[in-house]
């Protein structure tokens, strides 16, 4: 697992990596607040430590602009501000932990460890390509953060594309998803119809199309 440690006072940076290296963490780290956010953006980590002191980006500024594009890296806040404010500030921010820095260290890789479990459990159920995100848990789909509506079928050939991200998906499998039934005539041309009214919803007004048709074949979903 892969971790990263946003902190600016050395001493803390290192006394966190030593520990975490011992329970098998791969732990990278960022001085300060706007190098947290860059590599947040740019690398697949488990979680995050983060002091909401940093320099030249504070740590709720940080997990307002990754909340804000839809990261949900898991954050666990670790701070010298021991401050109710705080804390309230933090998770309201979207935090997802917040612990004061005179904690354990065993109580804080017990909390990073919970953090990361509930994160993997919940990442079941969200199905991404590019900018669009669909969600099983709640059956609701976004693009560029602006809600989709979609109706069941609709929902149901969305994520039979998602699942199968940047693979050809047959027409039978498709109409199998949706109607439960192999295809004849007059079903290929409820397939044709839902598709082109998914694909109106999902790719007009964006500036790439993520829905491609494969003739004679199916269709496929690709941020290639």
């Amino acid at each position: 697992m892969r971790v990263l440690i946003a902190e600016d006072h050395s001493g803390m940076r290192d006394i966190l990596k030593i520990y975490l290296t011992r329970l098998k963490f791969i732990v990278d780290e960022a001085l300060n607040g706007q190098q947290a956010f860059e590599m947040a953006q740019q690398n697949k980590y488990d979680a995050m430590l983060l002091d909401i002191r940093l320099p030249q980006k504070s740590g709720f500024e940080v997990i307002t602009a990754l909340r804000c594009l839809r990261n949900q890296l898991p954050i666990l806040v670790i701070s010298a501000q021991g401050a109710v404010e705080d804390r309230v500030k933090a998770l309201n921010l979207g935090a997802d932990d917040y612990l004061v820095k005179d904690i354990s260290l065993p109580e804080l890789g017990a909390r990073l460890n919970r953090l990361i479990r509930r994160a993997d459990g919940g990442s079941k159920n969200l199905l991404f390509c590019n900018n669009l995100t669909l969600n099983m848990a709640d059956m609701t789909v976004r693009r560029q953060s602006k809600p989709v509506n979609l109706t069941k079928k609709e929902f149901i050939l969305l994520s039979e594309l998602l699942r199968k991200k940047n693979k050809v998906v047959t027409i039978e499998d498709l109409m199998e998803a949706a109607w439960g039934e192999g295809g004849d005539g007059v079903l290929s041309n409820k397939l044709n119809v839902h598709m082109r009214s998914l694909r109106q919803k999902v790719d007009t007004g964006s500036q790439k199309a993520l829905i491609k048709t494969v003739r004679g074949f199916g269709y496929k979903i690709t941020d290639r």
